[in-house]
């Protein structure tokens, strides 16, 4: 690059601006059939730096990442550094716990700490020919019409013609902030950018977790209703945690507390197994700030034939499903397959955009409602025949009906047709219900076969064969 007023020498053809994980699977998807690609990174390259060994937040891998890695040929080696986890298992301030398989089958989703597979996937982009990564370059502006990216660097400022841009930026992304202002001075009207940043009202701490007093293959978390502790395993045995607490409002809540001795005390009386299992719990909760969590939504995903937005930069969402990353890496291959399929990149924006906005959309909420089902302790169910009945429905028909969680972490689905699906379900076990009365939840099989039958919905045909 050349100082401000220059230009490259050569035109990397498409920029990524971001070296996070979903901008390292865009740019290795994308350099294999449209490269040159260069990879833009306002941080320096974290390779040099001590790995903090369970330390580290960590990330799901499912179904739909483990089809990204498989196709980038990583899979194996991304598969070592991670731990299969079959469930949740929830416990109580009663002393009672209870877990709850991811699938029913108990299939295992996987975690890896972040840092771990970030690594990972910088060697195996720096190994690919068609890929260039540059460290320390911050994306000032992307002008969409020439169009360029201006980057500041140790060096000063230098602008970088290209012919695409994907903004693979998080959750403050520069990439979304020129698509948005592209509509704003050239769409205007009903065809302007519907954008949403917001900060959760929660905070959360990261806090190493000792090995030997749980299981390794479970995901363990300590609801309150007002608060959550998390515990995912390490390869090492030990757990990476997470401490969730609203950031305002009266106790518990981090505007509450007065200092770190206040903090420490609330995480002993709400959380008391981790509190006794953590020797050093005061020294981590005062040395590791608590963090806010940004969540993302917009409407349009790119501008004409020049720009896309993938991952955290379109779609930030609250981590509770376990389906960012995945969310993203999936965005990155059905780009690529877009592409594919239509030869002609203004062609294939579109298809991307309308196949990710509705799916984006429809798991940002499903991650949204999943905090709440977590952090609050089960009560007596308001409608016992409601939920045995749900069971039934999904020993009886396996092929048919699936818990959603499952659903999302172990098919492809699209997010928004499962959501869909999901609440069609819900109104036909209200609908048998109100028919049948409670005791249909408790019918032979053969009665609920034919109950069943006799349901006319716009989901499914909904007999079991």
């Amino acid at each position: 690059m050349t100082k401000s007023g220059g230009t490259h020498p050569d035109n990397p053809g498409i920029v990524v601006i971001g070296a996070g994980p979903v901008g390292l699977v865009a740019a290795m998807y994308l350099a294999r059939e449209h490269g040159p690609v260069t990879v833009l990174e306002k941080r320096p390259d974290p390779r040099p730096l001590p790995h903090r060994a369970g330390r580290s937040i960590t990330v799901m891998l499912s179904a739909r990442g483990w089809h990204v890695l498989t196709d980038l040929g990583l899979a194996e080696a991304v598969r070592s550094v991670c731990v299969p986890i079959h469930g949740r298992r929830a416990h109580f301030l009663d002393g009672g716990s209870h877990t709850t398989p991811y699938s029913r089958d108990w299939q295992p989703i996987w975690s890896v700490e972040r840092e771990r597979l970030h690594r990972l996937l910088l060697d195996a982009a720096e190994a690919d020919p068609g890929i260039r990564l540059r460290f320390g370059h911050r994306v000032r502006e992307v002008r969409l019409d020439e169009p360029a990216v201006v980057v500041g660097t140790a060096g000063g400022t230098a602008t970088l013609p290209c012919r695409r841009v994907l903004g693979c930026d998080g959750a403050h992304s520069a990439a979304r902030s020129a698509l948005v202002a592209a509509y704003a001075e050239r769409g205007g009207g009903p065809d302007g950018v519907r954008e949403e940043v917001r900060t959760l009202g929660l905070a959360h701490q990261e806090i190493h977790v000792p090995a030997g007093w749980i299981d390794p293959w479970t995901m363990h978390y300590w609801p309150t209703g007002d608060g959550l502790f998390a515990a995912f395993p390490l390869p090492s045995g030990e757990f990476a945690g997470s401490l969730f607490l609203r950031v305002k409002g009266p106790a518990p809540s981090y505007e509450a507390l007065r200092d770190d001795d206040d903090l420490r005390a609330l995480v002993a009386a709400r959380f008391p197994g981790p509190a006794a299992a953590i020797p050093d719990l005061g020294a981590q909760l005062a040395r590791n700030r608590a963090a806010t969590i940004t969540t993302v939504r917009c409407d349009r995903f790119r501008w004409r034939d020049r720009l896309a937005l993938l991952g955290d930069a379109s779609h930030a969402m609250a981590p509770f499903m376990g389906q960012g990353m995945n969310c993203g890496f999936e965005d990155a291959r059905v780009l690529r397959e877009a592409l594919a399929s239509t030869g002609d990149w203004e062609s294939a924006l579109a298809a991307y955009e309308e196949s990710r906005t509705a799916d984006a959309e429809a798991i940002s909420y499903l991650s949204d409602q999943h905090y709440h089902t977590m952090a609050n302790p089960p009560l007596e169910t308001e409608n016992p025949a409601r939920d045995a009945l749900r069971e039934r429905l999904y020993a009886l028909c396996p092929e048919r009906f699936a818990p959603l969680y499952e659903q999302c972490a172990f098919t492809e689905e699209s997010y928004a047709t499962l959501l869909r699906e999901d609440r069609a379900f819900e109104e036909l076990v209200d609908g048998l219900l109100r028919a049948h009365g409670p005791a249909l939840a408790s019918a032979p099989a053969s009665t609920l076969s034919a109950r069943l039958a006799e349901v006319s919905t716009t989901r499914k045909d909904h007999r079991c064969s």
